[in-house]
């Protein structure tokens, strides 16, 4: 397990990247345990891009893509509440059931604000308390 949340500690790194080097401000109805819910400029999401992709990946679903069949069949994209065509998800996967995943959510009722989320999903019950215990700084 140390190694896991040595991976996890790793790609959470770009959490304060993205507070400091561009604003993004935590949500103050973060309250999960396992997530970080920044708001920034939608304007600010190219040049974030980049920085998420260090840590991430490439998107795991890119904006301006159909997630019609992956809303229906995919199981991570379903335990993150599905995403729209709009929106961009990153998805690192940590170990078989455990995926820490990055998300732009653009806001329909402000369009020039985006959320930006990163989490982490555990398939067991178990993982998810001992990550939580070991993790409880690693989301702020």
């Amino acid at each position: 397990m140390e190694e896991k949340i040595k991976a996890i500690r790793e790609a959470l790194k770009a959490i304060p990247e993205l507070k400091t080097r561009f604003g993004v401000k935590r949500s103050s109805q973060d309250n999960e345990p396992l997530m970080f819910v920044g708001v920034t400029e939608s304007s600010a999401i190219k040049d974030i891009t980049p920085v998420v992709e260090q840590f991430f990946g490439k998107a795991y679903k890119p904006s301006g893509e159909t997630a019609f069949l992956m809303n229906l069949f995919d199981h991570f994209v379903k335990e993150v509440g599905g995403v729209r065509r709009e929106q961009t998800l990153f998805r690192k996967e940590i170990d078989r059931g455990i995926n820490l995943f990055c998300a732009f959510w653009p806001w329909a009722s402000e369009p020039t604000k985006t959320s930006v989320r990163i989490g982490l999903l555990c398939a067991e019950e178990e993982d998810e308390k001992l990550l939580a215990k070991s993790l409880k700084d690693a989301f702020r």
